[in-house]
């Protein structure tokens, strides 16, 4: 290589070196300060430990630190759940789609939202008026029917659509329910 060729090197090497000078000056890690710097010490094993107890991101333990976790400020800093447990709203951020069909005088509750499930009870229609309504609406809603099922005076109608499974649970003396799951 020539003479030209290795001055682009130099370069970067002296303000890489220059670089990591200023560096320790501000850090206060020059060799002029006053106190020797101390290392705590840590067993091995809190270090080897860390991707197998600590949990994924955790800091080795018996390391000083200042750093505030997530998992520290979450509860302080998150708002609270909404209390709204009824009506269409307490469906947001659920399985639930935004165009899913309702029976007209139809309240839908929230029973559980997880990630993978939900299940949503309507009040205000009876089981034989809600098996009706879904079996008209959901083919025209994007869904396909999968399957029926009747035992012990209860109608379970399946359909799948949208990357999910909908069940319909109705009749008898239980109230009408939808499952909501990831097909």
């Amino acid at each position: 290589m020539g003479r030209a060729g290795m001055l682009p090197r130099r370069r970067a090497a002296v303000a890489g070196a220059m670089g990591v000078a200023l560096l320790l000056a501000g850090c206060g890690g020059a060799a002029s300060d006053d106190a020797p710097a101390t290392v705590p010490d840590v067993p091995a094993t809190a270090v080897t430990d860390v991707g197998a107890g600590a949990g994924a991101g955790a800091p080795p333990a018996g390391l000083p630190t200042d750093l505030v976790l997530p998992s520290q400020t979450a509860a302080a800093s998150a708002p609270p759940a909404p209390a709204v447990t009824t009506g269409v709203g307490a469906l947001r951020g659920t399985l639930v789609p935004r165009h899913f069909p309702f029976p007209k005088d139809a309240v839908p509750r929230l029973v559980s939202a997880e990630a993978t499930a939900t299940t949503v009870a309507l009040s205000g229609v009876t089981a034989d008026d809600a098996i009706r309504y879904y079996r008209q609406s959901m083919p025209s809603a994007g869904y396909t029917f999968q399957q029926q099922n009747v035992a012990d005076g209860q109608t379970t109608l399946t359909y799948t659509g949208y990357g999910q499974r909908v069940q319909v649970h109705a009749g008898g003396a239980r109230e009408v329910t939808l499952a909501f799951t990831g097909a």
